[in-house]
């Protein structure tokens, strides 16, 4: 039986609506390219951030670039950003990018990306691999009151969208902390267990869609695995 909401909030404000509910179970579908279709995402921390861990699952058809995750600040519009090229994964600290190889044919389903300002440390995590370390913006603190927009990426403070950047497909679980996860805590926040971010938690989310999002069931492979898809009983 499906999870009862825990609290549903809506707020009218001056730019759309703002939703806050339990979104177990659930996914954000973005249909059809477009420069106008987003979620906005308000975190429950406003920053500076020194260290952090954004985790989540997509399903995309999408051969060409897109953007899966943009935390853009006024001054840093690329301030933390996860991005996917055809062969290639590219995370932006602070303005600086950095590239991890990935198999072209690969299929995104689960991502998770760690950072440390002291010691500059990125992991990233894709479908429960790890990749090869990397280091980058040693020393610094991501800035505070982001905008954090999935479905777009953002070239200005909230805005700036290219729809040839944008996705097309389904977000999911998407958790994220301000603290860097241990290899332990990764595992666990794969295989579906009760870790929620304290800064975006997937189970207490508030956001706002723009555009053409529909928020939808999961589905499951019939070969059901634990670390398909949640599906609340």
């Amino acid at each position: 039986m499906e999870k009862t909401l825990v609290v549903i909030l809506t707020l009218l404000t001056a730019s759309g609506i703002l939703t806050q509910k339990d979104m177990d179970g659930k996914v954000f579908l973005m249909p059809r390219e477009t420069s106008t279709s987003y979620v906005r995402l308000y975190p429950m921390r406003n920053g500076p951030i020194a260290n952090l861990t954004v985790c989540l699952k997509c399903h995309t058809e999408l051969a060409r670039t897109y953007s899966l995750f943009s935390l853009a600040t006024a001054n840093k519009y690329n301030d933390f950003l996860m991005f996917h090229y055809t062969n290639r994964f590219s995370i932006y600290v602070g303005n600086q990018q950095l590239f991890f190889n990935i198999p072209s044919t690969a299929e995104l389903r689960s991502i998770c990306v760690s950072w440390g300002s002291l010691s500059g440390e990125v992991v990233l995590w894709i479908n429960g691999n790890p990749y090869p370390r990397k280091i980058i913006m040693k020393g610094y603190r991501v800035n505070s009151n982001p905008i954090i927009i999935i479905g777009q990426e953002q070239d200005s403070y909230g805005g700036g969208f290219d729809a040839a950047q944008s996705f097309v497909g389904e977000i999911s679980d998407l958790h994220m902390w301000d603290r860097v996860l241990s290899s332990q805590d990764l595992m666990d926040v794969l295989y579906n267990s009760n870790m929620s971010g304290n800064v975006i938690n997937w189970q207490n989310l508030t956001y706002e869609t723009k555009g053409e999002v529909l928020v939808l069931p999961q589905l499951c492979k019939l070969n059901y695995k634990p670390d398909c898809c949640n599906i609340p009983t």
